[in-house]
């Protein structure tokens, strides 16, 4: 096992990467937006209007699950807490933020899809854009499922007194 501190180094630079992966692209999907919009010669057609939507969306949502991912290894690589004592409780804490982000990610994607093969006509693919948003569903249901089933063991909580109890 790395010792603590490469450990936190580690998960700083890599925490650092994505979230600058992240930013980037932010700023190039705006970038290419904004290159759309001037360079248009009829900007109010549905078409284009549909598209520049659809692929700036799009490009959020990956920008997010990767910011996501930076939020998470910084979480867990870096920071010392009751992570390092219990692991578990680390991994509890942290990967339902990241699953659930990445299910509603995918969902989102899915919804994109589906308006985007409206809007050109491929009906055809509509149900892989389908399959996509209900394996997001059934993606974040298993989540809720699985917390349920597995509720955390308050460990870094100290039992509350009794009704009384002063």
């Amino acid at each position: 096992m790395l010792k603590p501190i490469i450990r936190k180094i580690y998960g700083r630079v890599f925490a650092v990467l994505f979230a600058l992966v992240s930013l980037g692209i932010v700023l190039g999907t705006f970038a290419e937006a904004i290159n759309q919009i001037l360079v248009s010669e009829d900007l109010f057609t549905a078409p284009t209007i549909s598209q520049i939507f659809i692929r700036t969306v799009s490009n959020l949502v990956v920008a997010l699950t990767i910011f996501e991912l930076a939020i998470v290894i910084d979480t867990e690589f870096s920071s010392r807490s009751l992570i390092d004592e219990f692991p578990e409780e680390g991994i509890r804490h942290a990967l339902p933020r990241f699953i659930g982000t990445i299910a509603c990610a995918l969902t989102l994607e899915g919804l994109v899809l589906i308006i985007k093969y409206n809007s050109e006509g491929h009906f055809d693919k509509i149900l892989i854009a389908i399959a996509v948003t209900l394996s997001g569903a059934i993606l974040l249901g298993i989540l809720a499922l699985s917390l349920k089933l597995h509720p955390a063991s308050r460990v870094d909580t100290p039992a509350a007194p009794e009704i009384g109890e002063r």
